[in-house]
């Protein structure tokens, strides 16, 4: 009977900790604020997007080359050796 009653309160204790460790903040309180970061971090750079189109036969995505003429960047395939453009 005493090794019963150890369990309840072991697991009992384990339990309340549990939840005490991993409370959350009352809903009336509001959180702290957080401190303003300094303005000296230099801003996130610029994310290029590149123009993609599909391959005339197998129809994976690949980039376009801004350089080559509409037409011969249509014309290009994927690279693999068993697609080939007809």
């Amino acid at each position: 009977m005493l090794k019963i009653l150890l369990l309840i309160l072991l697991v009992a204790a384990v339990w309340y900790g549990w939840r005490y460790i991993n409370r959350k903040p009352a809903p009336g309180k509001a959180p702290a604020p957080a401190e303003p970061k300094a303005q000296a971090q230099s801003p996130a750079p610029k994310t290029i997007a590149e123009d993609l189109k599909p391959c005339p036969v197998c129809g994976t995505y690949m980039v376009v080359d801004p350089k080559l003429p509409a037409d011969q960047a249509a014309a290009r395939t994927c690279g693999r050796p068993d697609c080939r453009p007809a």
